[in-house]
């Protein structure tokens, strides 16, 4: 028997998944096309960063709520030892094992953990206001700006928000909760209009 991957919600994985939403309100795609790697450091990270960065071939923020970009890498700090390294989903592996040969005392460890997160891209001029709906989002000065990430909670469940441009956000939700998070934005951006099933573009 053949299995053949999908997505969080049933989409073909590696892909960017259109998802419906009433008209004008946002866009929506599920992006299973992130692979996504979890650095901890089990030592104070002066004595490690630099070696780190150059294993997953971008520099680790330093700061909190900051993220990086270099080519095909994304880095987000959440918290002192530990990042998110998003990358092309085929290097997932072996990006792993080169920051793991790199650490062979485990002072740095990296896991693959795509299969854990859905990632949701929200955009257009609605986007922030959908989810300031429902969660603790502030879009004044000091608040989270563009280049930044927090974990919070949204819809009451765990997730991880990247502020990637003025009107785009990536959420990581677990893969679990993924159906009820997107159900509750169609929800949020209905107005009054009824909301086509979410189901993927052609």
């Amino acid at each position: 028997m053949k299995l053949t991957p999908e997505s969080s919600l049933g989409a073909s994985f590696g892909s960017a998944c259109m998802l419906a939403m009433p008209s004008g309100a946002a866009v929506l795609q599920e992006r299973a096309d992130i692979g996504c790697l979890l650095l901890t450091s089990a030592v104070d990270t002066d004595a490690t960063a630099v070696p780190a960065s150059r294993a997953v071939g971008i520099d680790l923020p330093s700061a909190a709520g900051k993220i990086q970009t270099g080519d095909q890498r994304l880095a987000l700090w959440l918290s002192p030892r530990s990042w998110l390294i998003h990358c092309p989903i085929d290097e997932e592996i072996g990006l792993a094992a080169r920051v793991n040969d790199a650490f062979p005392d485990k002072r740095v460890h990296a896991a693959c953990v795509t299969d854990h997160f859905c990632w949701i891209e929200l955009s257009g001029r609605d986007s922030s206001a959908l989810l300031r709906q429902g969660a603790f989002l502030s879009l004044e000065r000091g608040g989270l700006a563009v280049g930044h990430a927090k974990r919070t909670a949204v819809a009451g469940i765990a997730a991880i928000l990247v502020h990637l441009d003025d009107n785009v956000w990536l959420v990581a939700i677990e893969r679990s909760r993924a159906r009820y998070f997107v159900d509750w934005l169609i929800a949020r951006a209905r107005s009054g209009a009824e909301v086509e099933p979410v189901v993927c573009a052609s």
